[in-house]
């Protein structure tokens, strides 16, 4: 499967503005230092949900984290514009792939967004901070957007290291059961 397709222009801006909304509540109401921001997609492709994780002992364990999976009544507003483009399991499979892999390019493109209106930081500030797209179940496309959505450093250097990309994606799969 590839990973790269044109985003769709209204996820784009339904999941930004929802993304924004609940990134900013959750900083409101929590001090601390955010490590990981990650728009999570269930195989099939529904809305997604906000993971967040703190930086820390703990901060490549999603599951651990109480912030696993937040400000979820905001994420569930885009649900009608997921709904609207149809489930995946009534498409042929052609079309089930382009359009699957399209709504993962839109969380990617809203991720993409925020980042560019400062929403992570800047500078120092932003190399603190991971931005991912994860499937659940996972998929090997977890890793190219992760790499497009940060820049060279060590923090994704870390996420690379020993079995951390596996614990930071597998985490929903608990949250999940």
């Amino acid at each position: 499967m590839t990973d790269t397709a044109a985003p769709v222009p209204e996820l784009v801006d339904v999941v930004a503005d929802a993304a924004r909304e609940a990134i900013l509540r959750l900083r409101a109401a929590h001090t601390e230092d955010f490590c990981i921001y990650a728009l999570v997609a269930s195989g099939e492709a529904y809305r997604p949900h906000l993971a967040a994780t703190v930086r820390g002992d703990g901060q490549w364990d999603l599951a651990e984290d109480p912030d696993a999976i937040v400000e979820d009544d905001i994420l569930a507003r885009t649900e009608e514009a997921f709904e609207g483009r149809g489930q995946l399991h009534e498409m042929s499979d052609p079309a089930a792939e382009t359009e699957y892999v399209r709504r993962l390019a839109s969380l990617e493109a809203a991720l993409r967004r925020l980042d560019q209106e400062g929403m992570f930081g800047i500078g120092d500030e932003r190399s603190r901070v991971l931005l991912v797209v994860a499937t659940m179940p996972p998929d090997e496309s977890d890793a190219g957007f992760a790499r497009r959505l940060n820049l060279s450093g060590p923090l994704l250097d870390a996420l690379w290291s020993g079995s951390r990309w596996s614990s930071a994606v597998s985490f929903v799969v608990m949250v999940w059961r």
